[in-house]
């Protein structure tokens, strides 16, 4: 389904952006990326020369030696999101205490490294005696030259939700030097931001690390103003720039609140979480159904009014927020196509796949309707939709729930799922190696993809994984990632992605080798935002009859 920490391991799609190019400059274009682990820094650029002067970017060096240059890959901030991965969920502790309440829960990207979360680092590139050097408040004429980095604003739906943004450094004998909070702001500033909100002196070719965390799910715009004095003269020059990050929602829902929407030709269902504030995409959560006196039971609502929240999770915003009933004021017709799951599925007296299913499963949507959605057996049961209107406009789309599971489900329970759907004898599926199906994918490949639609028995003909992009200029491997059941540390079940170009000598990409954004055979793009439960990571590369591009999907 998604991805979630802890008790609500944190989902995130994973958007790096990278287009194949063989010498690359030293700049990004502008592409969008988003980062979901690895080492990268927050880096600050200035060139004395006339017209260049600062460039505040995100970067990372190929060959992991900071004191090459050449190596550098600059990433625009503007284009760039940093997302805290499964491995970023914590509660804070009594050392902690200073972002929040101790065990409220919080994401941080640690100071030091780990191997399924980020490594996040200042980098300052600059010569030697360029700056003034900073000492307290006082800059003098001598050593390298510092720069200064203050804490212009921290905003997004992340901070308007009550989150809060704090970057810290730990001491050699453990102490919590802070430079950033905005939990100890004055009771009458609405962003906690002070004076005091400042790194006061990195040096010229400055590398350190620092934590940085977060208390609340959104996206934070942390806005920074780096500076510094001329030598000798002592003239004041600066920069702001705004670099994003995002912290997942859970993807976990305890009820249906289901919209039809509809723009431009575009049919999707946008399933609403008003408490959190954050609409998902069809397979972008999981409806976690309780027990019931006979089987389980959540409310369920389905309307195509449209409803607006500060995020969206695998929709284009504007779709997400668009009901099919501006379009189509006439009504919108919801009919089930088929379920997936053991037992039967009943919603009030609408549907009930007891009987069967036909074309009298289905009603209109109207201002909405409310009831019931009941299954009998514990599991996991995926629901068909088509979505239509008088002139014969349609939509299908998918609404997945798990019948007395959770979202972080295991190999075992999503055996005897689908044992039990399909009428399979106990056991038939719960080799991981196996292939029931035989169509190329184990079994531990179709459940760390089951979100994206494999089905271990009937094979999934539909799950495009190669999309060749309009004009044939390019191609990508496209799959989607359950980042509950793979927690990007290393352990099985994982998912591994191999590239090749000859078909005989493989690369694979893991956690403990990444590869890099904006390199040959990196993740592609998706549209939508990139809060979301699910990961979508895609393999791009240029085509072309010298150098063709092979992909390859394992699960170890």
């Amino acid at each position: 389904m998604a991805l979630m920490a802890p008790q609500m391991q944190s989902i995130c799609i994973n958007k790096i952006f990278a287009v194949a190019m063989v010498g690359l400059n030293m700049s990004s274009p502008a592409v969008e990326l988003d980062l979901l682990y690895g080492h990268y820094e927050i880096q600050t650029d200035y060139d004395p020369d006339p017209g260049t002067g600062w460039n505040l970017v995100i970067s990372y060096n190929l060959n992991d030696d900071f004191n090459d240059r050449t190596q550098i890959r600059r990433l625009e901030a503007s284009e760039t999101r940093i997302i805290a991965p499964p491995g970023a969920m914590t509660s804070l502790s009594n050392s902690l205490s200073f972002l929040g309440t101790v065990d409220q829960p919080a994401w941080i990207l640690p100071q030091s490294f780990r191997l399924n979360n980020h490594f996040l680092g200042m980098r300052v590139i600059t010569d030697p005696f360029v700056f003034q050097t900073r000492v307290g408040d006082n800059y003098l004429n001598s050593n390298r030259g510092t720069i200064s980095l203050k804490l212009m604003s921290v905003t997004g739906s992340g901070p308007e939700r009550g989150g809060k943004f704090a970057l810290w450094e730990q001491d050699g004998v453990g102490n919590n030097i802070i430079y950033f909070n905005t939990n100890d702001g004055e009771a009458d500033d609405d962003n906690g931001i002070t004076e005091m909100d400042e790194i006061k002196a990195l040096p010229a070719a400055a590398h350190s690390h620092f934590s940085w965390g977060f208390t609340k799910p959104g996206n934070y715009q942390v806005e920074v103003e780096a500076s510094g004095r001329l030598r000798p003269s002592g003239e004041e020059t600066s920069q702001e720039e705004i670099f994003q990050f995002l912290i997942p929602h859970s993807g976990a829902l305890g009820e249906v609140n289901a919209t039809v929407c509809h723009e431009d030709g575009r049919w999707a269902l946008g399933l609403s979480d008003t408490e959190n504030g954050v609409i998902y995409g069809e397979r972008r959560a999981l409806v976690e159904v309780p027990a019931a006196a006979d089987g389980f039971a959540c409310p369920a609502a389905f309307n195509a009014t449209g409803v607006s929240l500060p995020d969206t999770a695998g929709l284009p915003e504007s779709l997400a927020q668009r009901g099919a009933a501006v379009d189509f004021p006439d009504g919108v017709t919801l009919q089930l196509l088929s379920h997936t799951g053991p037992g039967e599925v009943s919603f009030g007296s609408f549907f009930n796949t007891a009987d069967g299913i036909d074309a009298s499963d289905a009603f209109t949507l109207g201002d909405g309707v409310a009831d019931t959605l009941s299954f009998t057996d514990r599991g996991i049961h995926t629901l068909s939709f088509r979505a239509s209107e008088a002139d014969s406009a349609s939509g299908n789309f998918t609404l997945r729930c798990a019948a007395g599971l959770l979202i972080d489900y295991d190999f075992a329970a999503w055996a005897d799922s689908y044992e039990r759907a399909y009428g399979l004898e106990a056991g038939a599926l719960t080799d991981p190696l196996g292939d029931f199906n035989e169509d190329g994918r184990n079994h531990r490949l179709e459940y760390l993809m089951d979100a994206a639609g494999a089905d271990p028995v009937q094979g999934s003909p539909g799950l495009t994984n190669v999309q060749i992009e309009p004009g044939g200029t390019h191609a990508r491997m496209i799959f989607l990632r359950d980042l509950h059941k793979d927690p990007l540390n290393g352990t099985s079940p994982e998912l591994v992605s191999g590239t090749s170009s000859d078909l005989r000598s493989w690369t694979y990409l893991d956690v403990g080798r990444p590869g890099f954004p904006l390199e040959l055979f990196e993740t592609g793009a998706e549209e939508g935002n990139a809060v979301s439960l699910i990961m979508k990571r895609a393999l791009r590369r240029e085509i072309s009859d010298e150098e063709p591009g092979f992909f390859r999907l394992l699960a170890r």
